[in-house]
């Protein structure tokens, strides 16, 4: 890490994770290594014991052995729109955590934040959903501080002469390759094409397999048209084309079927 920042390994999420990417792609592998060998073991398993569990079971003993470890996508951000009690504009729907979009993490998620989304927002959802037994409450959303939010609704995306079929592994592999740690315009238009296509073809779902396959797809064409119409970078959304932040994009992107309401 100090070969890409100085702040090494204590440099915001989304550049540790390209720096990762980075050095796996210049080394050709497909990982890189934690080393916590240099502390006393017993330090190592009262510290982290779930990792230290989970390792040994593979038949890695941390305390002895390179951590081998890849970038994740857990830290991208974005997720339902809330306000400030953890409302959706859908009456009587709460969304809280990583599914949520809380306004509370910025651009790029802070580790503690997390206690802050399971304790404050648990805790007003509660106090929330027991005002709404009492009498009606308006939902109210709030603005980001800055320029206004943009309200979008998907296009519609021409067809594409060809489209490879869809399954749960292909989906994955095209949202990594083309939405992932890195993006480009280009692939990223590619991807909206392939999966408004993918939509048109979607068979009504049956079982619980076709409903997260459904879900994924829509999800998975939420974050990559996002992805295309925010034209900068900004903290996990980083773009080769647009590399740099850009004032005029502080603000929010927000899809809903009606664009042209208050809710």
């Amino acid at each position: 890490m100090p070969d890409y920042v100085p702040e090494a390994e204590m440099a915001p999420r989304d550049v540790v994770a390209r720096s990762i990417l980075y050095e796996m792609t210049k080394t050709g592998s497909d990982k890189v290594f934690l080393d916590v060998t240099h502390l006393p073991p017993h330090l190592v398993t009262a510290r982290f014991p779930h990792i230290y569990r989970f390792c040994l079971d593979c038949g890695l003993d941390i305390t002895r052995e390179y951590i081998p470890v890849a970038p994740a996508a857990h830290y991208l951000m974005g997720g339902i729109r809330t306000n400030s009690w953890g409302e959706t504009s859908i009456p009587g729907l709460f969304a809280s955590g990583e599914t949520a979009c809380t306004g509370v993490h910025g651009a790029n998620r802070l580790a503690s934040n997390s206690l802050l989304e399971s304790v404050v927002f648990s805790k007003r959802m509660i106090r929330r959903s027991q005002m709404l037994e009492k009498k009606d409450c308006v939902w109210h959303e709030g603005k980001t501080p800055g320029n206004k939010n943009v309200y979008l609704a998907l296009p519609s995306r021409s067809a594409l002469p060809e489209v490879p079929s869809l399954n749960l592994s292909k989906l994955q592999s095209l949202m990594w390759d083309k939405v992932g740690i890195v993006r480009l315009g280009s692939g990223l238009g590619e991807t909206v094409g392939i999966l408004a296509a993918w939509e048109k073809v979607l068979q009504p779902p049956s079982d619980r397999f076709s409903h997260e396959l459904n879900n994924l797809v829509l999800c998975a064409r939420l974050m990559a048209e996002a992805a295309l119409f925010r034209e900068e970078s900004r903290g996990a959304h980083f773009r080769t084309d647009f590399p740099h932040s850009s004032p005029a994009w502080l603000k929010h992107i927000i899809f809903r079927k009606d664009i042209s309401g208050e809710r």
